[in-house]
């Protein structure tokens, strides 16, 4: 008698999951934010909640997350708060290059994938570019493309995706910390 063979189970990681996971260990990668588990809404979207200790540093993030992330018919809300519980607005007040470079600092001092913010004029225009560290942010997703089923990307793609890339005008350039190699390595 055969034995029939194992039924492999073949799912992907819904987008919001994944969304939430790149909020979650990127975002998330700091002493000061705590992001609360994935919820579900009556009307099927999505929630995602940050606390983050200290009001300057909500706003910071509030004004620079994607608050508001559609995946097709699926909806994502990110909400920021404070340890206390007050709602972070985000930052209406007009905002040049180098205040949005301030509000990257502010947003992510504490953060361990962050290295700093600063501003640079390419043929004119001034662009802001936050520089995270030179890692990987991996967690488990369903991904059929990897042997163990996991994300993998670069911190500064994901912070990418999850922050805006233009705040009131100003283009945001994402960027990864330069790594200093050992001289003679390029040639082995």
């Amino acid at each position: 008698m055969a034995v029939p063979a194992k039924q492999a189970r073949v799912a992907l990681s819904p987008p919001e999951a994944t969304y939430y996971n790149e909020i979650k260990y990127s975002v998330g990668n700091d002493p000061l934010v705590r992001v609360a588990p994935l919820r579900t809404t009556e009307n099927g979207s999505f929630i995602i909640t940050l606390r983050v200790r200290g009001l300057q540093k909500a706003r910071a993030l509030a004004t620079l997350l994607v608050l508001n992330k559609t995946f097709g018919s699926t909806r994502v809300k990110v909400k920021v708060k404070t340890f206390q519980g007050s709602v972070a607005k985000p930052i209406r007040a007009a905002l040049k290059p180098r205040e949005i470079a301030r509000l990257y600092r502010t947003a992510f001092r504490t953060n361990r994938l962050f290295n700093f913010a600063a501003t640079r004029a390419v043929f004119g225009i001034t662009y802001v570019y936050p520089v995270f560290k030179a890692k990987v942010i991996q967690f488990y997703n369903d991904d059929l493309s990897d042997f163990y089923g996991n994300y993998n990307n670069a911190a500064a793609f994901v912070f990418r995706d999850v922050l805006r890339n233009t705040i009131q005008g100003n283009t945001v350039q994402f960027s990864t910390a330069l790594v200093k190699r050992e001289q003679g390595a390029a040639e082995r």
